[in-house]
Parts: structure tokens; C-alpha cells; sequence
């Protein structure tokens, strides 16, 4: 059959028309959370593969049922059912790939394009998806009625491909769906191996299956090949996404970090290193006001912006010295955690004190603090050192209150 007919008489040319523009709508209101890291861009994209697959499922359905009504394969028992499908679908298949370039579009002219190319493992295991749902939309279509196989694969194509990333007491099923690295990724992680392996041994799982039940004439054989190739795919499948959890990331290779420097010992990203001598001086005259108070930054300081600014740079190696997370007697069940209160103060004072410019603090951070922050920053350099580091002894402790009024320290200061 010539290509110009089957896109004539075929949904994909259709579907296209809307499908296609939803996609790029869609994807221009989801780019806030992507950063300008490859693993970032291309884990995004894969948000609107439930739309994508939904809608080629519903097409391969349509399709199947059409092609049962016409009683092809009576009329052609040479060629085979197989071949029939890969022909038929295959603008199903073409019309699945062009949707998963469009987001890469949106996106790429949202975003700052690092140097590099999109993550190809992403892409194949998306795609992985898409195919499986045109397989199962073949399989369903040729049991029912054109209208009703095509809606029902539209209607499970939507609800599997968004609805496992809102349960939260089975998080290890958006690993399956193709949704489990939506949410990747920062610049020191990467997306994981085994959840996007889990993806697509179960979208093997389905082809296989659907493969088998194509082929086979004989009813039993089958029957039973068909449903013990998906159990055993799906086992693996299983076996792999289960321990994961809501986890869709992995730690980076910090071997391809770049460090140097002392005190503090700068990391850079393959992605940062043409930024390394303006992040170097900038975290030089940053270090330079923090130790005019008394304060050292942490020893060792990466950034997560793939293009930091001199903002982002002062406020990271200012608020360096604070913990990442509260002391564990603050993680203790009914636990009181004082600190809290000091650590708002203390981040705002060490942000101020590094540089970072009071309007730029006040976007993100309690206008309270600030104010603390700035009354505190008028006392002498002494005075704000105590401050610190009486204040810095609740962050760590639970017993310890904080005294955070700057008149507790004025006496000290002047005596």
C-alpha cells in the first residue's frame, strides 16, 4: 500500500493536527523546574509521554479495528498479521516520534542549551513506552468495535501514564510507566540506570506479548506463551522498580568534577568550567567579607546553577557553614528544634555579609530576618562574630536557645 494512502485513511495524519500543537502548549507552561543540564532538559520531555502514548494507543486501536471490520487478513493469509501491522501502524510509530521531538523544541527555546547533545538513553526508553501502548492499542482494537477500542485505549493511556506519579503508596509504579525521572535533575545527579531500565523491560513485556499473540496460530499455545513471556518480562520489570521508590535519580560521577582552591575548595561541573575564573573571584571577595567577621566558609563548595551568577556564587559560599539538614535530636518523634529560629537569622546575615544584595534576599527569605540580619550587621565585627557563634550553638544543639536580640551583644562589644 502506498505510503500517501495509509496517511490518507489512517488516524496519525489526524492525530498529528491536534496532538502536536497540545504537546507544545503543554510543554511551554512546564519549563521553570529544567535547568540547563542535557539530563535535566531530556528527563522533562518525558512528562507528556502520557499524552503521546495515549493518543498513538488510541490510533493503533482504530487502526486494528478498522483492518478486523475489513477482513484483511482473510484476504491476504500470506502476508501475515505481523506484517499487516508493522505497515499499518507505522505511521502510528512516526507520528510517536515527531510528538517526542516537539517538547525538545519548546524547551531548548526556553532554555539555555548546554553544550552537548540530548540524553539518547531518555529518548529510546520514552519511546519504548509509546511503542508498547501502540502494540497493546493493536491488540485491543482487533476485540472491539472501532470506536470503543480506540476510546478505551485514549482513556488508559491518559490514566496510566499520569496516574502511578500520584500514589504514594505505590511510588515504585512511575517507574514503569515511563514517569519515574520526570523530576531529574540537578547538576550533581543524573537519572537512574535501573528506573529507566524498569520502564522499558515492561514496555517489553507488552510488545512480547502482544508479538506472540500476533504470530501464533495455534489457540493454547498462544494463549500460554503470550501470558508466561509477559509475567516473565514484568517480573524483571518489577524486580527492578520496586526497591526504587519514588528514587528516579543517581549521584553523578564526581570524578568529572573539577576542584581547586583552599578554604574554600572550589568544584566545578564540566558544564561550569568555562564560568571558572569569575566563580573564582567571586567566591575570593565573598570569603574576604566573611572573614573580616570572624566567619569560614566550607571547606568544599559546588554549585548547582550550571551557569551561576555572582549572586548565586556569594549566597553559596556565604551560607556554606549551615547544615544541610536539622541535628538528629531534631529528627526525634514530638522533638523540639529551636535552631529553626537561628538558622533563618544566621542564613540571612551570612547572605547579607557575603555580598548578596538585600533585594535579591527579600524575594525568598522572611523580611523578619532580614531586618534581624541588618541590625546585627551594625554592630562591630566582634559583637557579630559572638552572634554567630552563639546562635550557630542551637543550630546544633537542641538544648541550646538561641539569643538572637542584638542588644545581648552590644555590652559585650563594648567592654
Amino acid at each position: 500500500m502506498r505510503t500517501t494512502t495509509l496517511l490518507r485513511s489512517g488516524p496519525a495524519a489526524w492525530a498529528a493536527l491536534v496532538l502536536v500543537p497540545v504537546l507544545v502548549w503543554f510543554s511551554a507552561q512546564n519549563t521553570d523546574s529544567t535547568i540547563a543540564y542535557w539530563p535535566s532538559i531530556s528527563s522533562q520531555t518525558t512528562i507528556v509521554v502520557g499524552f503521546i502514548s495515549a493518543a498513538c494507543g488510541a490510533g493503533a486501536a482504530w487502526e486494528a479495528a478498522r483492518l478486523e471490520q475489513g477482513g484483511i487478513a482473510d484476504l491476504a493469509p500470506a502476508r501475515g498479521m505481523l506484517s499487516v501491522a508493522i505497515m499499518h501502524l507505522g505511521p502510528v510509530a512516526v507520528l510517536g516520534l515527531i510528538a517526542m521531538i516537539a517538547p525538545f523544541v519548546v524547551i531548548m527555546t526556553s532554555v539555555a542549551s548546554p553544550s552537548g547533545f540530548p540524553d539518547p538513553t531518555i529518548l529510546a526508553v520514552s519511546y519504548s513506552v509509546i511503542l508498547a501502548h501502540i502494540a497493546l492499542g493493536w491488540f485491543v482494537g482487533a476485540r472491539m468495535p472501532k470506536l470503543l477500542g480506540a476510546t478505551a485505549m485514549l482513556i488508559f493511556g491518559y490514566l496510566w501514564g499520569f496516574w502511578p506519579a500520584a500514589l504514594g503508596g505505590l511510588p515504585w509504579l512511575r517507574h514503569l510507566n515511563g514517569q519515574g525521572v520526570t523530576e531529574c535533575c540537578g547538576l550533581d545527579q543524573e537519572p537512574s540506570i535501573r528506573s529507566m531500565a524498569a520502564t522499558f523491560v515492561f514496555s517489553l513485556a507488552i510488545v512480547t506479548a502482544v508479538v506472540l499473540s500476533s504470530t501464533l496460530n495455534h489457540r493454547l499455545r498462544r494463549l500460554l506463551l503470550s501470558l508466561s513471556g509477559f509475567a516473565l518480562v514484568t517480573a524483571a520489570a518489577l524486580a527492578l522498580a520496586v526497591p526504587l521508590d519514588f528514587q528516579g535519580t543517581q549521584a553523578r560521577d564526581i570524578a568529572l568534577r573539577t576542584c581547586s582552591g583552599q578554604n574554600p575548595r572550589i568544584c566545578l561541573w564540566p558544564e561550569q568550567n568555562g564560568q571558572r575564573t569569575d566563580i573564582t573571584r567571586w567566591a575570593e571577595e565573598t570569603t574576604t567579607q566573611l572573614a573580616a567577621v570572624g566567619v569560614t566558609p566550607d571547606r568544599q563548595v559546588q554549585f548547582g546553577d550550571p551557569r551561576p551568577d555572582q549572586i548565586s556564587v556569594a549566597s553559596n559560599i556565604a551560607t556554606s557553614p549551615l547544615p544541610n539538614e536539622p541535628p538528629p535530636c531534631a529528627l526525634r518523634q514530638g522533638a523540639a528544634y529551636p535552631g529553626d529560629e537561628a538558622m533563618i537569622a544566621i542564613y540571612a546575615w551570612l547572605s547579607l555579609t557575603g555580598g548578596v544584595p538585600k533585594d535579591d534576599l527579600a524575594q525568598r527569605w522572611p523580611q523578619e530576618a532580614i531586618a534581624l540580619a541588618e541590625q546585627i550587621r551594625v554592630l562591630p565585627a566582634n559583637a557579630q562574630h559572638a552572634w554567630y557563634e552563639r546562635n550557630m550553638r542551637s543550630v546544633h544543639d537542641c538544648a541550646v536557645l538561641p539569643d538572637l536580640a542584638p542588644a545581648s551583644y552590644t555590652k559585650a562589644a563594648t567592654s
